[in-house]
């Protein structure tokens, strides 16, 4: 496979997925949309609201949303591939991050992912179904589903 910055060598029976953790945002302020009726609190651990004023202290009309998320959020191998994640972290100063089996349990094991960093994360798509990558402090926002296909 060729690309603008050179070739890279993918053997049949191997992907390679360029993944990166980021952080999505959206602001606004109270004169153009008025703010969600939401308590922060009551948010899924993924998620983040900052209320007027939170937001930014120099303006008090001014809030904001985000989100963490895995880029691809999807991705299909075929049963027997050796699957090979290079994650690169973009925001967010701490990840604990795993892939899930089909079967429920532990694929590849728990490490922890700091920002400015790549790490790389490899398995064995062994059992066809849903694998998954998750991140624990963004979940439930922040998990990506690697789909595998039986080969026959």
């Amino acid at each position: 496979m060729e690309g603008k910055v050179g070739k890279v060598a993918v053997p049949a029976g191997e992907r390679m997925f360029m993944v990166t953790g980021a952080e999505l945002k959206g602001s606004t302020v109270t004169k153009d949309l008025a703010v969600p009726p939401t308590d922060p609190k009551t948010l899924s651990d993924g998620y983040r609201y900052k209320k007027p004023g939170d937001a930014d202290k120099s303006d008090a009309s001014k809030w904001e949303v985000s989100t963490y998320v895995w880029t691809p959020g999807a991705m299909t191998v075929f049963q027997g591939d050796k699957v090979t994640l290079r994650i690169f972290i973009i925001n967010g100063d701490k990840h604990t991050t795993w892939i899930e089996g089909p079967d429920g349990k532990e694929a590849v094991k728990e490490q922890t992912q700091n920002r400015g960093r790549e790490y790389v994360m490899s398995f064995t798509a062994s059992q066809a179904g849903a694998y998954m990558l998750h991140c624990n402090e963004h979940d439930p926002t922040m998990h990506s589903t690697i789909t595998v296909i039986p080969r026959s």
